[in-house]
Formats: C-alpha cells, structure tokens, sequence
C-alpha cells in the first residue's frame, strides 16, 4: 500500500489506495505527530509525497513517517528534475512554479489532448498544457482570499461571512452579496476568458480544489471536476520513475 501526501499552503491531505478504492484524509499542523499515527504504517510500503508547504512542516512529516514506517518503507518527494519524459515545462522555470500545480497537470494528462488545469483552492491557479508542454498560466486569490483582503483592507465592509451568496450572482443589495457576488463574478470572468481565448483551442478543462463544484457550474461548456487530481498526478509521476 503506497501513502500519498499533498501538503498544501493551507491544507495537509493524504491519500491511501485500497482494493476497494481511495481513503482521503486531512491532517493538522497542530496535531501532526498524533495525526500520523493513526495510519495503517504496517501495511504501508512507500511514502509518495508533493509539497508546497513551509520546509521545517515538510522535514516533520518525512521525519514522522520514517519514525512510524516500517525499516523497508521507501519515503520520496517530487523532484521536478524527474518529470516524465511525456511531459515538459517547456520555458516555464521549474524553480517558480508549485510542485502541486505540476502534479496537477500530470494528473489531468491524456497524450494529445489540449487542456486547461483550474485549481480553485485558498489561490486559484490555472494552467494551459498542449500535448505534454506547458504553456503557462495564471494565479488569483481564490474566493477566501478576495474575502479576507476586502475585510482587512476596507474598514466598513469588515468580516464577510462565506458562503452567502445567490446562485444568480444578481447585484448585492447589501455589503455581504455586493463582496461574495463581486468576488464570484471575478473569479468566473478569469477563468471563462482564459479558456475563450487559449491557443490552441482547448480539448479538457479540468477542476480541483475546493471551490471546483461550485465553479464548474458557471463556466461555459463540458468541464471535469476531480477531486483528488493532485494524488492522480502522483501516481503518473511515481508510475513513469518505475
């Protein structure tokens, strides 16, 4: 059994494949060591992991897990000087951009295809991929952020609680709708513009992240929601290494 980890900006997830399909986790930073050993670490024969996260948080998980595992278990983190050979950066600095967005892209991979990544976390990021290059992409606050920086910054809007919105996204007719609206029509008209207008044109767009369901159904045309893209993108990575 391999045990994957996403170790996020702001969330720490993991993953167990059984025979009858996947186990997702999350874990705390506060309650890391704890967390840990809770897993089934006897029948666990690798560690697979991608991280985004503070160093010292990453070494504590790979100190962690050589602690519980047993002497055979192999631990490993990406190395984006290993990516498959189907695959390139192309002019894009491996040094500057996220090992998850990487794992994201590989996950959502099919040889051929023309497709666009969109991972609406805590940042949204999008990426455009062309027949295994990638062409770049785009980073904007994700709908907590948009939130967080108007309570912040503006001192008469203060705290706006999530989640109240109106589906149709009608002009607010209070501060709470005016920012939730504002901010969801914002983020909806960067990811629409980007896939209108992408050379060449798009086969897939793909969706990850937490705000995926709710994104997916705003934007014109088929889209792809997955949940675990980043764990999928794991596996080609780990597979093309075999």
């Amino acid at each position: 059994m391999i045990l994957q980890f996403d170790l996020g900006n702001s969330r720490l997830k993991w993953r167990l494949v059984y025979t009858d399909g996947p186990m997702i986790g999350a874990l705390e930073p506060e309650s890391l060591e704890s967390g840990l050993r809770g897993l089934p670490w006897a029948q666990i024969s690798a560690v697979h992991m991608v991280s985004v996260a503070d160093r010292a948080l990453t070494d504590a998980v790979m100190v962690l897990s050589d602690s519980f595992s047993m002497p055979t278990c192999e631990i490993v983190e990406v190395n984006m000087a290993q990516l498959p050979e189907w695959f390139t950066l192309a002019e894009t600095d491996p040094r500057q951009i996220g090992a998850d967005r990487v794992m994201a892209m590989l996950g959502a991979h099919r040889r051929g295809d023309s497709y666009c990544v969109i991972d609406a976390g805590t940042a949204v990021t999008i990426d455009l991929v062309s027949k295994g290059c990638h062409l770049g992409g785009y980073i904007a606050p994700g709908l907590a952020l948009s939130r967080s920086a108007l309570g912040m910054q503006t001192a008469r809007i203060g705290q706006v609680r999530p989640g109240v919105y109106s589906a149709l996204l009608e002009p607010g007719r209070d501060t709470q709708h005016a920012v939730e609206h504002g901010a969801r029509r914002g983020l909806i008209a960067l990811c629409q513009s980007v896939i209108a207008e992408a050379t060449p044109s798009l086969d897939r767009v793909v969706l990850t992240g937490g705000d995926a369901g709710w994104l997916a159904g705003h934007l014109h045309g088929v889209v792809e929601v997955e949940v675990d893209l980043v764990f999928k993108g794991l596996d080609q990575f780990f597979d093309a290494l075999s």
